[in-house]
């Protein structure tokens, strides 16, 4: 029977063509490989068992995991978590660095609206240059009010003074 051929997904992160044990966390090979896979791998943690060698994974990622039967590993998956969730947190610092290195990389090729854009971005990111809005929603009939009726009912809404307007205003 022939069907449609499956696509072939392109890997998201290099796999390590073997595994070693982890000294610093007292981690066999097969260990070090499921933390490996279940934290970078992006897949579940029995996937994760699986392509790590376990006879039944189901069974062995819940014991890797449980933080009883081998807490080494539930530590170890910890510690890897929270180092790619600092690798991969969104900072000022990294989001300054890379619009900077997008305007010199833009400027250089000649895209200067590119360049003008992440310069912009990196004024509003320092704090620069602020973007302001103000949307007021006025309840109220214009055709029906008179012009000093409106001139109060802005000076309300604004909490401003209103001084008079000359004739050019109107």
């Amino acid at each position: 029977m022939a069907g449609r051929t499956k696509k072939v997904r392109p890997s998201l992160v290099a796999v390590p063509d073997t595994f070693e044990k982890d000294e610093e966390n007292k981690l066999t090979a097969m260990q070090a490989s499921f933390v490996w896979w279940y934290t970078e791998g992006a897949c579940s943690q029995t996937e994760a068992a699986r392509k790590s060698g376990f006879e039944f994974p189901a069974n062995a990622a819940n014991k890797m995991l449980n933080g009883k039967t081998f807490p080494n590993v539930t530590k170890a998956v910890r510690i890897r978590q929270d180092e790619l969730a600092e690798k991969y947190a969104v900072t000022p610092q990294k989001t300054g660095t890379m619009l900077w290195k997008i305007a010199e990389t833009a400027f250089g090729a000649g895209h200067y609206n590119a360049s003008v854009s992440a310069i912009k971005e990196l004024n509003q990111l320092a704090g620069l240059s602020v973007n302001r809005s103000q949307n007021i929603n006025i309840n109220a009939d214009l055709n029906a009010m008179s012009k000093d009726d409106i001139k109060d009912r802005l000076s309300k809404l604004l909490s401003v003074e209103v001084s008079d307007p000359s004739s050019k205003d109107f």
